[in-house]
């Protein structure tokens, strides 16, 4: 090729790279495809250098193609051609320098603006020329980093600098009473360390879900400075936005469809289906609580504690414990939420119903429209403003029974939900619990027969004797038939038999003691 090619041949040059993208009918997703395997492939340039085509020229040369055919795609003279150049004065390099120093976030668009304001004397300034002036200082390395720091703004600083919240759903599943139902799971995710600070499982992404997962994560880590959301409408309402303004939590701006800029949660997302969600169809689930519970189990003892490659440790200890320096108490984090609703009161009752309950409104306020500040997720009462006073005031029950009051005050403990499956082995050992199980068809009836056959008569002889055997297999058992027999047999041939049974379940104890500590020492 020639040092300097005529500008014929690169304009034939040029034809020959993009002469595939000219086909009729093309799709402009195919085109994109096409266009994005050219700029892959490095290639020979007219003046002998091998480099790639950038996709910005390729698409370039495609618009000057269709405005001028073959004539466009020739190199364009400059149009300061055959003048003399005047160089850049320093002083406007020395400006550019202050005002990217003071604020390393200004687009180039913006410096040129004010460098134009301040330098009109000076004539135009070209981008390309500032940016290689600039690129020759030493300190314009410094300014390149804050200005990557400036640009990446979904990079927190610190733990609970962003926090990044986001809903997963829906998830169908079917129930151990063969009732299907749809959940979704809210999560708050910590930018920094990836730590989940709270999750729960919904049935409706809806507002008082978002306000309620917000809360449990502000009451236990505090406050962060910024929250990330996607525009859902849960996120993007005036009452979720308003409460993160009251605690100067500022809500990042987003596009919608983005979720490229979501890629930590999106991360955690992807993890969450891959150990709760798929696992799921092999677990028997009682109910939401039930799902509850195995979602905090997978969170706090797979999750929080899993190696994570980008910050190279578990994200509990990136967070290490540590809590915000922003908090505030639990009332005003509560009052921060709420909802301002007009209703009018019954004239002669004061009945209002609010979030589906009945309440009372003080005698002089019968009959009005006033305004009630209620609660999103409905944890607090609702309140009433006084019209003239303008301060809130509670509202009480329209009627509550006797055996009512008695059932609010002390609630019926209900049985913990338990289903078969490996989720809930993951949560039990989370929790500490160890849930008995013993060995098939291995049970008191079992040990009945072997103490027979070791005694030499009928095992029990009697309720005090069934009582004697049943409370050790309580409180010791279950044990494996093998490792059982093996124990009595060698008990009898040290014992001797017709021994009483107490006897011999003090040294069936010692011996599992024996093996218990064994296997103590090896782990």
């Amino acid at each position: 090729m020639k040092d300097n090619p005529d500008p014929k041949e690169i304009a034939f040059w040029r034809l020959e790279q993009i002469e595939e993208l000219l086909q009729k009918g093309l799709h402009w997703s195919a085109k994109g495809k096409i266009v994005k395997r050219i700029s892959k492939s490095p290639v020979r340039w007219p003046n002998g250098a091998t480099k790639k085509i950038p996709k910005s020229t390729i698409y370039r040369w495609l618009r000057e193609y269709k405005k001028g055919g073959l004539e466009g795609l020739r190199p364009q003279r400059r149009k300061d051609y055959g003048q003399q150049r005047k160089k850049l004065p320093d002083d406007v390099v020395k400006d550019a320098v202050d005002i990217l120093s003071k604020d390393p976030g200004i687009s180039y668009t913006l410096l040129l603006k004010a460098l134009d304001a301040n330098h009109r004397d000076k004539g135009s300034i070209a981008r390309s020329t500032l940016q290689r002036r600039l690129a020759k200082l030493p300190i314009y390395q410094r300014i390149k980093k804050k200005r990557k720091q400036a640009f990446t703004r979904f990079v927190a600083s610190g733990p609970h600098d962003i926090w990044q919240t986001d809903a997963k759903g829906p998830i169908s599943i079917k129930l151990a009473c063969d009732t299907k139902i749809s959940f979704h799971v809210i999560s708050i995710l910590d930018d920094a360390t990836r730590a989940v600070l709270a999750a729960i499982v919904v049935k409706t992404p809806n507002l008082p879900a978002a306000v309620l997962v917000f809360r449990m994560a502000a009451r236990r880590w505090g406050l962060p400075n910024t929250l990330y959301a996607d525009r859902a409408s849960i996120f993007d309402s005036h009452a979720f936005r308003k409460g993160l303004a009251n605690m100067g939590s500022h809500r990042i701006k987003t596009k919608p469809r983005s979720p490229q800029v979501r890629g930590k949660i999106e991360a955690y997302h992807r993890v969450l289906g891959l150990w709760f969600t798929k696992r799921l169809p092999a677990q028997v689930v009682r109910g939401m609580k039930h799902l509850q519970q195995l979602l905090d189990g997978v969170i706090g003892s797979l999750y929080q504690d899993h190696y994570h490659r980008s910050i190279k440790m578990t994200p509990n200890e990136a967070l290490a414990g540590r809590v915000s320096t922003r908090s505030i108490p639990p009332t005003r984090l509560i009052d921060a939420f709420r909802q301002s609703k007009h209703l009018r009161t019954h004239p002669k009752t004061g009945e209002v119903v609010i979030q589906g309950i009945t309440y009372l409104v003080p005698e002089e306020l019968r009959g009005q429209k006033l305004e009630f500040l209620l609660d999103p997720p409905a944890e607090v009462p609702p309140l009433v403003v006084h019209p003239t006073s303008g301060k809130h005031l509670p509202l009480r029950y329209a009627k509550i029974a006797p055996e009512d009051l008695q059932k609010a005050s002390s609630p019926p403990k209900q049985e913990e939900p338990w289903g078969d499956g490996i989720l809930q082995t993951i949560y039990d050992s989370w929790q500490g619990k160890k849930r008995p199980s013993c060995e098939r068809g291995f049970g008191l009836p079992e040990l009945y027969v072997l103490f027979t056959k070791l005694t030499g008569r009928h095992v029990p002889k009697s309720d005090a004797e069934a009582e004697l055997i049943q409370n050790f297999w309580i409180d010791e058992g279950p044990f494996p038939r093998g490792a059982t027999e093996e124990a009595l047999s060698s008990i009898a041939n040290e014992l001797g038999r017709k021994r009483p049974i107490k006897t011999y379940l003090d040294a069936l104890k010692a011996l599992a003691d024996e093996a218990k500590q064994r296997r103590d020492d090896e782990n």
